[in-house]
């Protein structure tokens, strides 16, 4: 509830000051020209109506309309944010901001390991690193990369105090990922690294070989972080074994502790869901009034969940159709992503591309407003002289 509160009290905020802006005349008639000009703002509000047309076909009518309420970003955000007048160095310097923001998230972390403190890991009503691992885990591995792309572009800019600390934050950002043990901000850093030294430091376009080396180097990350770190090796074990366990029948652990497990059984009961509505789903509101049935009789007794899929939760709730429009849309959107932030939108995309085949990443307010956030942040196009002329 409380990052609720906060999420939507930011909202509120860059609503008011979006429309304290629109009062002046020339700011206006720039957002006009912006809004008409760049058809990329619109597809995300476009995307947005399926939820109400999916609306047609819900039985939980209740449901739906909390649905609604929870992708409105996907028509919100694209307007505020695409809209704003920033330069190179301002978009920057915001990007900067929440990266720090996420250095006294590190330090939490920090805190709760060291204190072993099991009240301080959170719940649903107090918010904390350990609580909402999945989202902390995403924002302190983008974090990295914001730090390490401001040094790569301010380098002969910044005094050798200032780069210092940055190295020092970006350290602290990736001790704190490893300490949660957040297998998806991990796993995101491992694929996440070989790509920024392709995108960065390769100054001819990227070929086949670069290629072939970029996922060497992710293997060797990879293993240099699994055996060096009981943080990493420990949460990925878990992942193995549980997997082993759920398909010799839980012999020896708990079904309903199994992460792995219950994702397996999340798509085992909604398969046959998907198949009965596989064009257009079972409509905006459905899947909590048709999932719970399919798990009064599940065979380890675990409990009912949305599937923790964000690509298969959107294809049973609007089918194959739906799930084709969000790629489409989402594809579209990167392929628009302001030239001097391409790179940094392609890492972000990844990433997030990454965490949606194991988590409903855009079911969650925190998820979908930091897709949002960022995604129409690299659609801005700054007003400096110097980007107008190359573009």
């Amino acid at each position: 509830p409380i990052s609720k509160a906060v999420v939507s009290l930011a909202e509120a905020l860059l609503a008011l000051t979006w429309l304290i802006g629109f009062s002046d005349n020339d700011i206006r008639a720039r957002r006009i020209h912006t809004l008409k000009s760049a058809p990329y703002l619109w597809v995300f509000p476009a995307l947005f109506l399926l939820y109400p047309l999916g609306m047609l076909y819900t039985t939980d009518l209740q449901e739906g309309w909390n649905e609604i309420n929870n992708k409105h970003y996907f028509f919100t955000l694209p307007l505020l944010v695409g809209t704003l007048q920033m330069s190179r160095d301002q978009l920057r310097w915001l990007l900067l901001t929440f990266a720090i923001s996420n250095v006294l998230v590190a330090v939490s972390v920090f805190y709760i390991v060291a204190t072993g403190n099991e009240f301080l890991h959170g719940s649903t009503h107090i918010p904390s690193a350990f609580e909402q691992r999945p989202r902390a885990s995403l924002f302190l591995c983008f974090s990295i990369f914001i730090l390490a792309e401001y040094l790569y572009h301010k380098w002969k800019e910044l005094s050798n105090e200032a780069i210092t600390t940055l190295f020092i934050f970006a350290g602290m950002l990736l001790a704190g990922l490893i300490l949660m043990k957040g297998r998806i901000g991990q796993l995101g850093f491992v694929v996440l690294s070989p790509l920024f030294v392709l995108f960065y430091l390769q100054k001819s376009r990227p070929r086949l070989w670069n290629w072939v080396m970029a996922a060497s180097l992710t293997c060797l990350l990879a293993g240099v972080m699994y055996f060096s770190f009981d943080a990493v090796r420990q949460p990925f074990d878990e992942a193995v074994n549980e997997f082993r366990e759920s398909q010799l029948g839980y012999p020896t652990s708990e079904p309903t502790y199994s992460s792995i497990g219950q994702r397996i059984a999340f798509y085992e009961e909604f398969w046959p869901l998907f198949l009965e509505n596989k064009w257009i789903g079972i409509g905006t509101g459905d899947l909590i009034l048709e999932g719970k049935p399919l798990f009064e009789d599940q065979r380890f007794h675990i409990p009912f969940q949305k599937p923790h899929n964000q690509f298969f939760e959107t294809a049973i709730k609007f089918g194959i159709i739906g799930l084709m429009l969000f790629l489409l849309v989402w594809g579209y959107t990167v392929r628009s992503f302001n030239p001097a932030f391409r790179k940094m939108g392609y890492l972000f995309s990844v990433l997030l591309f990454i965490s949606m085949w194991s988590d409903s990443t855009l079911g969650t307010q925190g998820g979908i407003s930091f897709f949002m956030v960022f995604t129409t942040l690299f659609l801005v196009r700054p007003n400096d002289p110097v980007f107008v002329q190359v573009e």
